[in-house]
């Protein structure tokens, strides 16, 4: 094998346990102030090299999520006080749905607050193209063997582009796994849902088209909501 092969293997194996350390943590099983095991002790029970071990820890010290203390061990962090840049980008990243109730409730608000104002604005700003390719993207929901979570996915994406603000896209489109996992997930356990959700996008058009800012603010964030009704259930012991 060559080195670079080598290298490339060692940093995969790092990579999956590092983020399945960071799964726990953004779920809340590893809570702030937990000690985790040894990186010997973490070695034997994946199977893999301590090195392996070692560089994954790196990761998450430097994403602000753990904290090696000399003598004390790896410390687990309070990231939502103490917060990186990292951080962000990480949580951004995750395609796990098991997160921590408050951190889901915070990605909520943040999607609530976003979408609104992105339709409000979407009166203003949406390009005729662009309002056309959103209603051929709810026309084909009800149509047999759709990919629902796909096509919610794409119409949200485009309402953010509509918004002529290009930041919004990148905030929306940098939470892209997450998002893409919460849509799926709802449309795959309540299938349903699917001729509702279709006439509320076909409502939001409608309210887009006319320039009714408050209408369409108040209509994507009752699309919004139905999912997070969904996904909610999750928590219920």
């Amino acid at each position: 094998m060559s080195i670079m092969s080598e290298t490339n293997k060692k940093s995969s194996a790092a990579s999956s346990v590092g983020k399945e350390l960071l799964k726990k943590i953004l779920s809340g099983e590893l809570k702030p102030g937990t000690h985790l095991p040894t990186e010997r002790c973490m070695a034997e029970q994946t199977g893999v090299s301590r090195a392996t071990v070692h560089q994954a820890i790196v990761q998450l010290e430097m994403q602000g999520f753990v904290s090696v203390v000399p003598r004390h061990g790896t410390i687990v962090n309070d990231f939502r006080k103490h917060p990186t840049p990292q951080s962000l980008e990480a949580l951004m990243s995750s395609d796990s749905l098991g997160l921590d109730r408050s951190i889901f409730d915070d990605m909520m608000d943040t999607r609530l607050w976003l979408e609104s104002e992105c339709a409000r604005r979407a009166c203003t700003h949406i390009y005729d193209s662009t309002l056309r390719e959103m209603e051929e993207i709810t026309d084909s929901l009800t149509r047999p063997g759709a990919d629902v979570g796909e096509l919610i996915y794409r119409f949200h994406y485009r309402l953010t582009q509509a918004s002529g603000n290009s930041l919004y896209a990148m905030i929306f489109r940098g939470f892209e796994p997450v998002l893409r996992n919460m849509i799926g997930h709802h449309y795959a356990v309540r299938s349903e849902d699917v001729p509702l959700s279709a006439a509320m996008h076909r409502q939001l058009l409608d309210h887009i088209r006319a320039g009714e800012e408050d209408a369409a603010a108040e209509c994507v964030c009752a699309i919004i909501r139905q999912g997070i009704n969904v996904l909610e259930e999750r928590y219920c012991p």
